[in-house]
């Protein structure tokens, strides 16, 4: 890619630099020639973006959380993440330490005035649309977070040299969704479409008219999240999102290509080295998401699964329904899964991939949130309508990115799929079909849904009441070092907003349902 070449380049450049200087002078026994003296924003941006592709697949861990406990995947060889003892705990300091910094870093060399010029920080591209971008990058970023573990450092967090905070408050949910809102409308008008960034931008490759529409989607997926806690407040913000204009055409959506040289991600897990650091470990498709294509005679199944993949051929007609297999997600023992696991179906080959593209926001899911703003009241607009263009964003993704399917038409159609003129049963129609269309996209988006709908039902088993767990986690835990190192703040923060618990069975400020 031309933005691996470009900071190649200025890396080589650099060096050449710091090594080209009158060896007489004694200060360069201290310049290691070998790490760059400045740091350029294009390298710090592409190295912050390549971290969206965490939302899909949880990169260094193989336990791919996001996808096993939303019903897309399961494991086909024994229960080690069934039981839903591991990945109790996340980690949010790789995020704050290196990512989200690195995106202020950008946005405060684009401001001051002894930088925002230099060849360091031009080279990406114009002020305006670099602080723009990433500061709605670094909103997406809290948003995942937040929707993980709930309470955050937000409002403090970054201000230890400037202000002498060290040990930042953890900020209400609620606190950090309506300064995210903030960030993001602010963003926004600052973006200038007759600017562009350099294709160091790994996601949108300088469009600043798709980066307008991310940053509206992004707002509307804050928004939404408020149906059933503050749905005023949502109502007004989506409104202004939906107004700014959000993603309409496939291309708009936030998608990430692996390079070739992924080795944790997807193909790794399907038919990369499955032995890697020992964990020989197999995932598979769910029952839940393969039994839910069944009843929908959903034409999707053939271009997400395969009866000819990494687990082996399985006899049966490719085109047939019935002759795909999902396995359970939490049987007891080992055996029990491998017994299950016989004549399962396998992810497709597009998927698996060292260079797959993934959808992490797609367009599909935009439009199928705004059907259901539509739907409430909200906004100005046919939920019908903005129903079926979901659906059909969805299928055309595939198309565009992995297998075409053909039969929207009459999928669309179809009594079972048809939009249902009583409101809350169209509400549930929707959230479905984002589950459908969501396969392998953004997890925490699937696993926001079902916490706020309890769409899907996802069954438990006696792998997972065996330890005690009657229903899906809400939650994760904060990891060890988020409260080893700010211990008053996380306590405070425990005992305020979480009833003094945490654990994964707390629930988040916007999780007001009473279905699960």
């Amino acid at each position: 890619m031309k933005h691996i070449k470009t900071m190649i380049a200025a890396f080589a450049a650099l060096a050449m630099v710091a090594t080209s200087c009158n060896m007489g002078d004694f200060d360069d026994l201290n310049v290691n020639p070998n790490k760059p003296g400045v740091a350029y924003t294009s390298m710090l941006f592409t190295y912050s973006a390549q971290y969206v592709s965490r939302f899909t697949m949880n990169s260094s861990s193989f336990d791919p959380w996001m996808q096993l406990r939303t019903g897309y995947l399961s494991e086909a060889k024994n229960n080690q993440y069934g039981a839903m003892t591991t990945t109790v705990n996340f980690s949010t300091g790789t995020y704050y330490y290196y990512v989200i910094k690195n995106l202020n870093t950008i946005i405060e060399m684009n401001r001051d005035e002894d930088t925002k010029d230099e060849i360091s920080v031009t080279a990406f591209g114009d002020n305006a649309n670099q602080i723009a971008a990433a500061q709605t990058l670094r909103c997406f970023f809290f948003m995942m977070l937040t929707d993980i573990v709930g309470p955050l450092p937000y409002s403090e967090a970054f201000k230890g040299e400037s202000e002498d905070i060290w040990e930042p408050k953890f900020d209400s949910q609620e606190e950090i969704y309506t300064g995210l809102n903030e960030e993001l409308e602010e963003a926004y008008s600052q973006f200038d479409t007759s600017g562009s960034l350099s294709d160091a931008d790994i996601l949108y490759n300088g469009d600043i008219s798709k980066w307008k529409k991310f940053n509206a989607s992004l707002r509307m997926m804050l928004a939404i999240k408020l149906a059933d806690v503050a749905p005023d407040t949502g109502k007004e913000r989506f409104a202004k999102a939906y107004s700014d204009g959000a993603m309409t055409d496939v291309e708009d959506g936030l998608h990430y290509t692996f390079s070739s040289n992924s080795e944790y991600y997807s193909w790794m897990y399907y038919v990369g080295n499955m032995n890697y650091s020992g964990a020989n470990l197999l995932f598979a498709p769910n029952k839940v998401i393969v039994d839910a294509l069944k009843e929908y005679q959903d034409p999707r199944m053939f271009s997400y699964f395969t009866l000819d993949g990494y687990r082996g051929t399985v006899d049966g007609d490719p085109e047939d329904f019935d002759a795909y297999i999902g396995i359970p997600f939490g049987l007891e023992s080992n055996s029990v899964v491998l017994a299950a696991a016989n004549g399962a179906c396998s992810v497709a080959a597009s998927y698996c991939e060292a260079q797959a593209t993934y959808g992490v926001i797609t367009t599909a899911r935009t439009l199928l949130v705004e059907a259901e703003a539509a739907e409430r009241g909200w906004i100005s607009a046919d939920a019908k309508s903005l129903y079926e263009a979901g659906i059909r964003a969805s299928f055309d993704f595939q198309a565009a990115y992995h297998t075409g399917v053909s039969g929207v038409d009459d999928y669309i159609a179809s009594d079972k799929v048809a939009l249902s003129s009583d409101t809350d049963t169209a509400i549930d129609q929707i959230v479905m079909q984002r589950f459908l269309a969501g396969f392998m996209t953004c997890g925490v988006e699937s696993w926001s849904d079902w916490r706020r709908f309890n769409i899907p039902i996802l069954p438990i088993y006696q792998g997972q009441l065996d330890n005690g767990v009657t229903v899906y986690p809400y939650r994760l835990c904060y990891g060890d070092n988020d409260k080893l190192y700010n211990v008053e703040q996380s306590t405070d923060a425990i005992n305020k907003y979480l009833n003094g618990n945490d654990d994964m069975w707390e629930r988040l400020w916007w999780d007001v349902a009473d279905n699960i």
